[in-house]
């Protein structure tokens, strides 16, 4: 197993999608995964980035 990504790197990670158009797509799919599997809408004026490393820290995916 891979040891997990710190909080910092991760963010990085997500935030370097941001520059295509596929990155932007797949950031908005795994948000709307992630909201399906926990049934909890992302909040208004929050980004996906936000919504995502909140959800995976929350599910002890990432420290930090």
């Amino acid at each position: 197993m891979a040891p997990k990504k710190n909080l910092q790197e991760r963010e990085k990670e997500l935030r370097s999608l941001l520059v295509t158009t596929a990155g932007r797509e797949e950031l908005q799919e795994l948000a709307s995964r992630y909201s399906a599997a926990s049934g909890k809408l992302r909040p208004a004026g929050h980004s996906a980035v936000t919504y995502i490393l909140v959800h995976e820290r929350n599910q002890g995916l990432i420290s930090g």
